[in-house]
């Protein structure tokens, strides 16, 4: 039987940090884990991954400050679960859980959105239930210990099978690893997790009774939100004509930020008009107003539904109300997610802190859930313009940017702001960092049309000769044409060549290996840099079985990592 940690005998001390070797959770870090999964009854193998980020927002339960842990789970860039997590570390070093909320998104078989259920959501406030430990304060053998305890909802238990091992998986090879064994007195099946010091949770097994492997989860990307970049008056505004598809934006941090100030309204219209863009998805184009004094955020609504259908040049105008700033926003894989969009062309589209209930802010350390009118959640995901800095934007998952401005030789570009969004997260496998994905416009007045013609041309949406009414090039998955109009081999090579901010992303993510020397100059860089902030449980009842491996070395995982263009991602 599993003891209940005595919570009554903690301490803990408002806003220490959770520095605990093996579950080290630091505000600003992310850790990205995929794996394959065996549906037990159909034999299906599906592949997902989740990002864990360690927000710097708190939040009370039993009296205690905790620390906010953001896991976001999605499967082909489709997001299936987001939860909120709640850690602490009392004064011996043990790492306390004090529950989540779940918010599990359901699809049908044709992968359209049928709602949401909190399966699995506990509170160590509510009666009977009590906190568990995620992680004890040092690596010792001893009884099994819950992790959580809230009654016919989560008993999940965890006990240390072994010590001192050295463990190789696709992401590197790590020594001093230990081994925990998670169940649960509400499911069968078992997992394995190994943890490394400095970084937390490596690599994740799940066995099913029958003894056979049911999911394996790697670590395969960590890093820090941002950078620092103490001097923002050289930053740099990359030229529209200079955008390539699959060609790697550099050194974010030193990209202009796109500010509120930059799309602030005093009671006048906008004119948002589409450029062009190059993906592979369905995306749509959205907004909403961000007050520029208290950052409260307003209702949303949908510009364009799906950037695809509409033809370069199309403008949508936009009264911003005064003291207000326009904030654009991209949902991405509309034909996924299985929402109609277009309901919400004339708003209803509520941005919610899912932490406290209250409308969202721009002041928030995480990114927004999203309601409709009737309070129902919704699987959109706003990839925000607004909100960057030195590379971040905190109103996006994960603390990515998604959006740049852009700067363009037309004569008549004065006074237009370029934005140029990227579409997927940058812990995606499938992140490129073209930022070229949809680019728009955002004007005070109507494009004139020989400017919108030439701008037009620049983001590569129409061929040399066609006029303003002819349709983009239909051989690009999208209609826009993946080379810039008039590009021969030689320009290409040219601007290959140009060394203008490309070939970077905004974060800095480790390769293959482990090289904790690149994070920071601290002398305990093992615990302040690299980090996870995994869920561990076990059930001693369910162990007789199970042979324990030796202490030495285990090899954990399967295929190889998957680093970004120039090897690393996040910095």
């Amino acid at each position: 039987m599993a003891i209940l940690p005595n919570f009554g005998a903690a301490t803990f001390i408002p806003g220490a940090p959770i520095d605990n070797p093996y579950l080290p959770l630091i505000p600003g870090h992310v850790l990205s884990y995929k794996g394959d999964e065996t549906d037990p009854d159909t034999g299906e193998v599906t592949t997902e991954r989740n990002d864990l980020f360690t927000t710097s927002a708190t939040f009370e339960v039993r009296g205690i400050t905790t620390t906010v842990i953001r896991d976001t789970v999605y499967e082909d860039d489709v997001i299936l679960e987001d939860t909120f997590d709640w850690y602490a570390q009392d004064t011996e070093g043990n790492v306390w859980y004090f529950g989540e909320i779940v918010v599990n998104y359901e699809y049908d078989d044709n992968g359209n959105f049928i709602g949401i259920n909190h399966d699995g959501q506990w509170s160590a406030d509510d009666p009977g239930n009590q906190p568990g430990w995620a992680m004890k304060a040092s690596p010792e053998f001893g009884p099994a210990y819950y992790l959580e305890y809230a009654p016919g909802i989560a008993e999940d238990e965890s006990i240390i099978a072994e010590t001192g091992l050295r463990v190789e998986t696709p992401f590197g090879e790590f020594d001093d690893v230990i081994k925990i064994i998670d169940s649960s007195a509400l499911s069968t099946g078992i997992e394995f997790k190994y943890y490394a010091p400095g970084i937390g949770e490596i690599t994740e097994l799940a066995v099913a009774p029958d003894g056979s492997t049911a999911s394996q989860v790697d670590l395969y990307r960590r890093g820090v939100v941002g950078q620092v970049d103490p001097d923002d008056t050289d930053d740099v505004t990359p030229l529209l004509a200079k955008l390539q598809e699959g060609k790697t934006i550099e050194d974010l941090a030193e990209i202009r930020d796109l500010e509120a100030a930059d799309f602030a309204g005093a009671g006048a219209t906008k004119q948002v008009t589409v450029l062009g863009g190059s993906t592979d998805s369905a995306n749509a184009l959205g907004a909403y107003f961000v007050d520029t004094a208290s950052g409260a955020i307003s209702e949303a609504r949908i510009l364009v539904a799906d950037l695809s259908d509409a033809s370069s040049g199309t403008s949508v105008p936009v009264d911003v109300p005064a003291g207000q700033a326009l904030c654009l926003f991209l949902v991405r894989a509309t034909d996924e997610i299985g929402v109609d969009l277009e309901q919400f062309t004339d708003g209803g589209l509520r941005l919610t802190n899912l932490l406290t209930g209250a409308p969202a802010s721009a002041n928030d350390l995480f990114a927004p859930t999203i309601m409709d009118d009737a309070g129902n959640i919704l699987p959109i995901q706003p990839l925000s313009a607004l909100g960057a800095d030195d590379g971040t934007n905190l109103l996006n998952p994960a603390g990515s940017m998604q959006a740049i401005g852009l700067s363009s030789k037309v004569a008549g570009a004065g006074g237009i702001e370029i934005i140029g969004f990227e579409d997927r997260l940058n812990t995606s496998p499938n992140y490129d960092g073209d930022f070229n994905d949809a680019i728009v416009a955002v004007s005070d007045t109507p494009i004139a049309p020989e400017t919108l013609s030439q701008l037009v041309r620049e983001a590569g949406a129409a061929k040399p000769g066609e006029t303003d009414d002819d349709q983009p090039d239909s051989d690009s998955p999208d209609g826009f044409p993946v080379n810039l109009p008039g590009d021969d081999e030689a320009e290409h090579r040219d601007r290959d060549q140009s060394g203008d901010w490309f070939a970077g992303d905004t974060f800095h993510f480790a390769d293959a290996a482990f090289h904790p020397e690149r994070f920071g100059d601290s002398s305990r860089s093992d615990l302040t840099a690299d980090w996870a902030a995994p869920c561990a449980c076990a059930n001693d009842d369910h162990l007789a079985d199970i042979d324990f491996l030796p202490g030495g070395s285990v090899e954990v995982g399967m295929g190889s990592a998957s680093p970004g263009g120039d090897g690393f991602f996040l910095a």
